[in-house]
């Protein structure tokens, strides 16, 4: 659980100086705070890439005859549902 603590608490910071750099470096005239704003927002997106990995539910053998079924979850991060990029299929 300190894990997790630890990670919402980084990324509050991220975010904290991605506004701020935005503020400062954008809206503003400081090139230092614009680039630190790009490079925040550089590591709150890797962080978002590398924080969705799969994780193994289940392991076993078949046997014949066996069925195995597969389904999926809504991806979320952080608790927020994810949009998905792909457009969705009407019938």
């Amino acid at each position: 659980m300190a894990g997790l603590r630890h990670q919402t608490r980084t990324d509050r910071l991220l975010r904290r100086v991605q506004t701020r750099g935005v503020r400062r470096g954008v809206f503003g005239s400081s090139r230092a705070w614009f680039w630190i704003a790009v490079g925040a927002w550089g590591l709150r997106g890797v962080r978002r890439a590398v924080g969705s990995e799969s994780a193994l539910v289940y392991r076993g053998e078949l046997r014949p005859g066996e069925v195995l079924q597969i389904g999926h979850l809504t991806e979320t991060y952080q608790g927020k549902r994810v949009r998905s990029k792909r457009r969705k299929i009407q019938a």
